[in-house]
């Protein structure tokens, strides 16, 4: 069996376990096994799963970025389309997933936010910095007068974070991508989309 010696490979196997299992059931021995390494090398890389915790979640959200970066960067699509295709590759994610697991920040916003302080400030940075990817795209969509110029960049670039985490939950529930896919559908066909006869 191969041996894990690196606090990285020790960050991904926690990552795959909490999104299974949930963080509060992922115990420290579990995490040990998966990783096959011994109980005083965790210790050397946490102070405590407290710490751990946070590390995933950092992890997590690094690697959901250098996914979604390119995508919102491609000054090719309107930015409005770089934010659907955004929420659409991280639904084919999921799909991947057997509509199984969802996202590791939203899990663990249910789960902790009421457990752990830091837990709650690191996921609500997380949280803050998708926002931000957003409302910067919204923005450029206003300049080029794709979206009303009075919408509140923020605050819409919120809803639709908070109502893709709404939509991904009760996908899981549901085994199912069909609220994802309206999500879409709502907000990119219907709520956004812009007005073909020019009123």
């Amino acid at each position: 069996m191969k041996r894990i010696h690196s606090k990285d490979d020790v960050i991904q196997t926690g990552i795959d376990l909490v999104l299974s299992r949930g963080f509060t059931a992922t115990g420290i021995e579990t995490i040990l096994k998966q990783a096959n390494i011994p109980k005083g090398s965790f210790y050397n890389f946490f102070s405590s799963k407290e710490e751990f915790g946070i590390a995933i979640i950092k992890r997590y959200a690094e690697h959901v970025g250098e996914v979604l970066q390119p995508i919102m960067r491609d000054d090719s699509l309107p930015p409005l389309e770089r934010i659907r295709k955004c929420f659409e590759g991280l639904i084919a994610v999921f799909e991947s997933n057997d509509c199984y697991k969802g996202c590791l920040v939203g899990n663990m916003s249910l789960e902790m936010s009421d457990q752990y302080e830091t837990i709650r400030q690191c996921l609500e940075q997380v949280m803050q910095g998708w926002i931000k990817g957003c409302s910067d795209l919204i923005i450029e969509a206003q300049k080029r007068k794709e979206i009303p110029s009075e919408l509140d960049p923020e605050m819409l670039g919120e809803n639709l974070i908070s109502s893709f985490q709404g939509a991904l939950l009760r996908a899981k529930v549901k085994k199912s991508s069909a609220p994802l896919k309206n999500f879409i559908y709502l907000y990119f066909e219907k709520f956004l989309a812009q007005d073909e006869a020019g009123g």
